[in-house]
Order: C-alpha cells, then structure tokens, then sequence
C-alpha cells in the first residue's frame, strides 16, 4: 500500500512492481537481502503492527553495499522531512551502525543528495530505439544533457564536504563514450549511450 499510494501520487508515476511480486519475494531466499526502514505512529515496540506504520523505503543490503529503492508514504500522512529522515539519515545511520562499506541511494538526484553528503559518480547507460525521429530527438536532448550532467558533477565534486574516497571522473573518456555511442545498429535502430548522475557515500 505505501508503495501504490505513492506511484499513484505523482502524475509521472508508473507502478513497475505487482502484489504478486512483493508475495513471491516473501517467500524467497532473497529475502534475506531485504532492509525496511519503517515510520511508525505510535511505539509498539520491537514486534511491528502493520496498522502503525504509515511510511517507509524498501532496501536491499547485499555484499556490504546498502541500496536504497522505493519510498512509501500513506496519502495525507506526509510530514516535512520524513523522506529525509527515512531514506537518508536514519538509512546511513544504519550502514554505520552495522559495518556497511558504502550506500548507493538511487541514481539521479544531483545536487538535493549532494547536499545530504552523496558525491555524484558519472555512469553511462545503453539504449535501443528504433524510430528514427524518436532516435533524432533523443540524440539531440543526449548531447545537451551529457555537457549538463558532466558540468554539475566536476562542480559538484570540487566543492564536496565529505571528503570523497570515490575517483574523480575520467571526463575525456565520459565525453569519447558519447561521441562513440552515434552508431546505427541498422536502418530504423540505434544504440545509445549517455552519461547521467548517480550517487553513492562510502562509511568506511
């Protein structure tokens, strides 16, 4: 229900993840991975009662690393700062408290993680489009957001608080991936590659 609330209220939101999903999870060995971070209205103590909780983020914990996923929120029950609370601080306060070596919160962001601690690391991704028009806007929109996105990361990374441990971008090799990438697969279909922003804070 946190999940569907949330998709639902945003007007570009898309429910990628079914209860048919979420029930063959509970009962998988991949279960084990799991974190939830839950906001609850009153204190139960250590035993959980669904009708208490009105907030949380599903995370997965695995190889050391924290991965944080989907925030949830009961419609009419958002407070000021809870998504902080619950995705950022509460989660990092968890990796240290549990020996974790680093936390990846998601990709893109930019500079609103940035300023709770995350460095931005450039990444590149692959698409496959068929429709030559769709192709040529694509393409267009490529070029303007790689300069953007390499831009605020060399930014944002010279102007860093926390002392990084992550390497600086190698931003002639991000720059030669995308001059790289304009190369028709075959008469209607391209391969794409682009650079975006993730985030990631090391608590070692």
């Amino acid at each position: 229900t946190l999940y569907t609330e949330t998709v639902k209220s945003f007007v570009f939101g898309k429910q990628y993840l079914t209860l048919e999903f979420f029930q063959m999870l509970a009962e998988s060995d991949f279960c084990r991975n799991l974190c939830f971070m839950c906001v609850r209205s009153r204190d139960s103590g250590d035993a959980l009662v669904a009708e208490d909780i009105f907030a949380g983020t599903f995370n997965i914990i695995k190889d050391g690393v924290f991965y944080g996923r989907y925030w949830g929120c009961l419609a009419g029950r958002e407070v000021k700062n809870l998504h902080f609370e619950t995705c950022y601080w509460a989660a990092i306060e968890h990796c240290i408290d549990n020996g974790l070596r680093k936390m990846e919160p998601g990709a893109g962001g930019g500079d609103y993680k940035w300023a709770r601690g995350f460095d931005p690391a450039l990444i590149h991704s692959a698409h496959y489009i068929c429709h030559p028009g769709l192709r040529r806007a694509v393409d267009q929109f490529l070029d303007y957001e790689t300069r953007s996105n390499v831009e605020v990361s060399e930014y944002l990374l010279a102007n860093s608080v926390v002392g990084t441990k992550l390497a600086k971008p190698n931003i002639s090799k991000m720059k030669r991936v995308q001059a790289h990438a304009r190369v028709d697969v075959g008469k209607d279909k391209s391969s794409k590659e682009t650079v975006d922003t993730s985030d990631a804070i090391d608590v070692e």
